[in-house]
């Protein structure tokens, strides 16, 4: 076989497993091999060819020790385990590793909503959703999982959206539906209300990258998923309750620009008594900032 790497154990037995959307299993004796058929990526080799990534993560992870590349990973070679379900404490330590050893990379907010623009694009879901992002959202290397497992990326990823990305660190922890778990392991300043809030994007436009991606996952292997069907067909009204809030809180500049050009009015001396003026724009600005707080959605009823 070609292109291969790592150490390659002896095979003492060759029986089917299971196939699944990321590939076809084998139990080849102690050891299990996973054969894609369509490659998509070097992202789960990658965590064990670098050394780097490997002294680091080698403690949270179960790497592959060894694997075939065709222009991605195309077998991979994993231990035997127990491949325990995911956890918020395991994802809370893998982040901080991936934090502490460098591997962050800070707020790309742009790059993450030209893939939504992208992907909903190719599914013509009729949504459109782009949200600014806190700085504290930072972005980490992109590792799927499967248990403890590094696996390859969704096909439907690799065909949609073929750049080695970062993605918001939150994102992992919703998609696997262990966000509370995993907020209580991490430094608040990465799940503060700047992050999480409705208005930032946080959970509530995550969570709708995590349903768009699972629906183009539909869409690849021709399934259907009414749940996340739902969820989209509701998008465009929580979008319209976010246009309101925006709105709304464009009552601040406009008190902001009141208020300086009453300033300047009266001491070019052209108003004889400011007071009403200052009341009227400072009040506007108050009552929008009021409004616009009470209408904002509590990213907990995302969840």
């Amino acid at each position: 076989m070609e292109n291969k790497w790592g150490n390659w154990p002896e095979i003492t037995s060759f029986e089917l497993i299971k196939e699944d959307r990321v590939g076809i299993w084998y139990d080849i004796g102690e050891f299990e091999a996973l054969v894609i058929p369509i490659p998509r990526g070097k992202n789960a080799s990658r965590l064990a060819r670098n050394q780097q990534l490997k002294t680091l993560l080698e403690s949270v992870l179960q790497l592959p020790v060894a694997g075939c590349d065709r222009n991605g990973d195309y077998v991979l070679i994993y231990p035997k385990s127990s491949n325990d379900e995911i956890s918020g404490e395991f994802l809370a330590t893998l982040h901080k590793l991936l934090i502490e050893g460098g591997w962050s990379t800070p707020n790309d907010e742009h790059g993450w909503n030209e893939r939504l623009k992208l992907v909903e694009d190719t599914l013509k879901t009729n949504t459109l959703w782009r949200a600014p992002h806190s700085a504290n959202t930072i972005g980490l290397p992109r590792i799927e999982l499967q248990g403890m497992r590094p696996i390859p990326i969704p096909l439907s990823e690799k065909l949609i959206h073929d750049v080695d990305l970062n993605l918001p660190m939150i994102r992992q922890a919703i998609k696997h539906d262990v966000f509370h778990e995993w907020r209580k392991n991490m430094p608040s300043k990465y799940h503060g209300n700047d992050v999480l809030r409705t208005a930032t994007g946080g959970v509530s436009h995550i969570q709708y990258d995590v349903k768009i991606m699972e629906k183009a996952e539909c869409v690849a292997f021709n399934m259907d998923n009414s749940d996340i069907d739902l969820y989209l067909s509701k998008v465009d009204r929580f979008q319209a309750k976010l246009g309101n809030m925006r709105l709304v809180k464009m009552g601040i500049p406009l008190a902001i620009f009141g208020l300086l050009g009453t300033l300047w009015l009266d001491r070019a001396g052209e108003i004889a008594s400011p007071t009403i003026a200052y009341l009227t724009f400072g009040i506007i600005g108050v009552v929008s900032g009021l409004v616009y707080s009470l209408m904002e959605p509590d990213w907990r009823q995302t969840l």
